[in-house]
């Protein structure tokens, strides 16, 4: 613009000397004078017809962007597919299945897949038919979890195993903080949380069954009961509470009704560890029921149906009560857990005890830790180091147990222990393979198997869950 203001100027300034010369050739200092205001009032005017041409030019370029059309694109402005590229994806793989989130991260959605297949061979059993070798589809699981604006989540699962479907956790829950930590409150079916194992999942724990331990020292309507559950966790502690009915079931006859609770403290954590305190309890109401069956628990592998411990028939059952204690830790690479407790059975005739303990141990010998969480104080998926794919093996832990369950105080309850030593390599995060082995023993009263037997059984496991 100055380019041509210069130049009209010039022009200007040529043309009036052109007529001026042309009346004389010899100008006056007065037309001389005249020429020079002339000009600077020609200069005066060029600026302002640029100014006002400026304030169009610039008016003329927000008046589409306004009604939605793109601006101009400097030259060296990123071009907008670089820039899409660049933004943050509404769906997230780092867990290995895609997360879907909204614009705003109000809504997820996450699928759940876990495959679990196993091959069992139980030998030395003076019963031939304990002696089997048998695969199975250990479990087939598949559901979806996720959370809703207003501080909500949810998460359902179904569950086909032992060829029936059954469904697992099928929940809501409202999670808030609470003067800085952290509350959930839910209502539907949940597993029950109760001990170490019995309140982990069972694709996470270290062994392939949970101990009778578990299986003895619970409420008569098993691992899952329908009803609200709360809990509050800080970050070395958590207690929970819950009232529920029975688990999912036809609805042809009134629920028994279930008071349980937990806390756990894992104190003098540091970088290389923590020790682990907790305990538990339940009282529920059997009164619903004329009777209650004999427990039939998994002793070492549930691929053999004929191995398995007779817990005894229960005449007029009026209620049952459960304690449990746990004691443990985690040091560096290596974790120690204890689990016991007693049930008692009240019954119209008399109370009846029910005991068992369990011992187990591990050690990560490629270094990492223990996911043994002192927040929850339940398991959780090891963090491998270095990945099958990623120039590494993997991680390799070597784990044993030691439990033992007895229900002789009932005439018609039995006894049995089990010796376990395993090994848990983790290719992946995700993935698992496991190769255990078990020496059991036992001894029941009632069924097809009656008497003091043991014997042996490995079992070999294959597992991907997500």
């Amino acid at each position: 613009m100055i380019i041509h203001r210069s130049l009209a100027a010039g022009v200007g300034l040529a043309a009036l000397a052109t007529s001026a010369f042309a009346q004389s050739s010899t100008p006056t200092a007065e037309e001389i004078a005249a020429l020079r205001a002339q000009v600077q009032a020609l200069s005066a005017r060029l600026e302002q017809l640029e100014a006002q041409s400026q304030v169009q030019a610039q008016a003329t370029v927000a008046a589409p962007a306004a009604a939605g059309t793109p601006a101009p694109v400097p030259v060296d402005a990123p071009r907008p597919v670089v820039q899409a590229a660049s933004a943050p994806s509404s769906v997230d793989w780092s867990s290995g299945l895609p997360e879907m989130r909204s614009p705003d991260g109000g809504f997820t959605f996450k699928p759940r897949i876990r495959v679990t297949a196993d091959l069992s061979n139980t030998f030395g059993s003076e019963f031939d038919g304990r002696n089997l070798t048998t695969t199975e589809l250990r479990g087939l699981r598949l559901g979806a979890q996720g959370k809703t604006p207003g501080g909500f989540t949810y998460w359902i699962e179904g569950d086909i195993a032992d060829n029936a479907i059954s469904v697992a956790n099928a929940f809501m829950a409202y999670n808030r903080k609470l003067g800085g930590r952290d509350l959930e409150i839910s209502a539907g079916q949940r597993l029950n949380d109760r001990g170490v194992e019995g309140g982990t999942a069972e694709d996470v724990t270290p062994f392939l069954e949970r101990s009778l331990m578990v299986s003895t020292i619970g409420p008569e309507r098993g691992a899952y009961g329908v009803g609200l559950s709360s809990k509050l966790t800080g970050s070395v502690w958590h207690a929970s509470l819950s009232v529920t009915g029975d688990a999912i079931s036809t609805g042809t006859a009134n629920d028994s009704v279930t008071l349980m609770g937990r806390t756990h403290w894992s104190p003098f954590k540091t970088d290389a560890g923590f020790l682990h305190l907790g305990a538990w309890g339940f009282v529920e109401d059997l009164t619903p029921n004329a009777s209650i069956a004999a427990r039939s628990l998994v002793v070492s592998s549930r691929g053999n149906d004929n191995l398995r411990l007779s817990g005894g028939t229960y005449a007029d059952p009026k209620g049952s009560k459960g304690l449990g204690l746990e004691l443990g830790g985690v040091h560096r690479s290596g974790w120690l857990m204890a689990e016991g407790g007693k049930r008692v059975v009240e019954t119209a005739a008399r109370d009846f005890d029910q005991d068992a303990y369990s011992i187990s141990a591990g050690f990560f010998i490629t270094g990492e830790k223990p996911p043994l969480s002192p927040r929850t104080g339940t398991w959780g998926r090891p963090k491998v180091l270095n990945p099958l794919g990623a120039d590494g093996y993997g991680a390799v832990e070597i784990v044993g147990r030691y439990d033992t369950a007895d229900y002789s105080d009932n005439p018609t309850g039995g006894e049995g222990d089990t010796w376990l030593l395993g090994v848990n390599w983790y290719p992946t995060n995700t993935t698992r393979v496991s190769a255990h082995w078990s020496a059991w023993s036992v001894d029941n009263r009632t069924g097809t198997f009656v008497g003091d037997d043991s014997g042996n059984t490995a079992t070999v496991r294959v597992q991907t869950a997500f």
